[in-house]
């Protein structure tokens, strides 16, 4: 996982912080073929957002386990790198959402496309 999109805003952001989204704006599901490997791949593209109006975009790459129920407000969104534990390829990222278990799932990587300030 690459933090420099979120850095270059957030200068001190680490993978704790990402319970500042508490808001799903969009979740979007994909199937990708690979035609090198011939293996399908699932990914997952959240757009979130945050109360101080910073709106994410962020690509979960191999998704498994997955499951999200409510109607899209969570109380603070998280990321736990689960290979300091020893899992790896799929199981790398546990994804979820604080207290309610709305969402929750595991991928390979999570890819940050981009991150902005709304004007409200």
């Amino acid at each position: 996982m690459n933090l420099a999109i979120i850095k270059s805003v957030f200068p001190n952001f680490n993978i704790e912080n990402f319970n500042m989204f508490d808001e799903i704006v969009s979740l979007k599901w994909e199937t990708i073929f690979d035609d090198e490997s011939w293996e399908e791949h699932r990914n997952l593209v959240l757009e979130m957002v945050s109360p101080d109006n910073y709106k994410i975009l962020i690509e979960c790459k191999d998704v498994n386990s997955f499951r999200f129920q409510g109607n899209g407000q969570i109380l603070g969104f998280y990321i736990k790198d689960m290979s300091v534990r020893g899992y790896e390829n799929s199981l790398k990222y546990e994804v979820g959402d604080y207290e309610e278990n709305d969402l929750e799932f595991y991928c390979s990587d999570v890819i940050i496309k981009n991150l902005e300030k709304l004007e409200r």
